[in-house]
């Protein structure tokens, strides 16, 4: 099952971002019974929006849009538990990585070690295979 990182859903939604098309194409691929989003890959979405100064309506609204064009994100979700929180620790030191990205990297591992990401981040990470 590969997950999909923050980088699908900030190129989505960014139709200026470099990546917006294949980004867009990667997220219609939520269909497929295999394919999820990261749970921390939504947190951060929602976290750096926050941070970026959006107002609640303006997070509202883009998280509607997401769910409106992509109604199956309301149930292809990949969750998290301890196990996932424990990993993603471990990650955050072995592999150096930034916290929302080793929690990706630990649901990932946990499901099929497939990541859908432009960060090259994960290449480091062993037992997972970034595609894009």
């Amino acid at each position: 099952m590969p997950l999909l990182d923050t980088v699908v859903l900030f190129g989505t939604a960014d139709s200026n971002d470099p990546h917006h098309e294949r980004a867009k194409r990667h997220l219609r691929r939520i269909s497929e019974p295999e394919v999820y989003l990261a749970t921390f890959a939504l947190l951060e979405f929602d976290i750096v929006m926050k941070s970026r100064g959006l107002s609640f309506e303006d997070r509202m609204e883009k998280h509607a849009i997401l769910l409106r064009d992509n109604p199956e994100l309301d149930r292809k979700v990949a969750g998290i538990s301890p196990a996932t929180l424990y990993l993603a620790s471990r990650l955050e030191e072995a592999a150096e990585l930034e916290y929302f990205d080793a929690g990706v990297a630990a649901e990932a591992i946990q499901l099929d070690g497939r990541v859908i990401s432009t960060d090259r981040a994960f290449d480091l990470v062993e037992g997972l295979t970034r595609i894009w």
